[in-house]
């Protein structure tokens, strides 16, 4: 099955109603047909997010929902794919990438995964392809 890589922008999307993605965002997780995956930097990303915005009920419940969720596969990212994230995020000086977003497409890389539900422009300008 097919893989798309989940995003911090899309989880947020899903959690709050007052998004602007957040219709986009609902209907393209309940059509979704392909396997998720994420990292445990985007987890943490987005519960801090999340707790910043929403409260930390709101993050603490969403958290609970994606880690009891079996459409979302949780990565640990491997030192092979850190170490290309450094590569990309320390090389590519004339991208404001942040260190997670390399993170982010070193996996996507390594899993051969060439979509992500997120609405981040950085991974459009990486090369890869933004759902919905």
């Amino acid at each position: 099955m097919k893989l798309v890589f989940v995003d911090t922008g899309a989880f947020y999307a899903l959690a709050d109603r007052s998004d602007p993605a957040h219709s986009r965002a609902r209907r393209f997780y309940k059509e979704c047909a392909s396997s998720l995956i994420t990292t445990d930097f985007i987890f943490a990303e987005t519960m801090s997010l999340m707790t910043k915005r929403l409260g930390k009920k709101t993050s603490v419940r969403f958290g609970r929902g994606i880690l009891g969720s079996p459409a979302i596969r949780i990565e640990e990212p491997s030192s092979p794919v850190r170490e290309a994230a450094w590569s990309i995020f320390s090389r590519q000086l004339d991208k404001d990438y942040d260190l997670i977003d390399c993170i982010s497409f070193s996996i996507m890389d390594a899993f051969g995964i060439r979509e992500v539900f997120g609405f981040d422009q950085h991974f459009r300008q990486y090369g890869f392809n933004l759902l919905p």
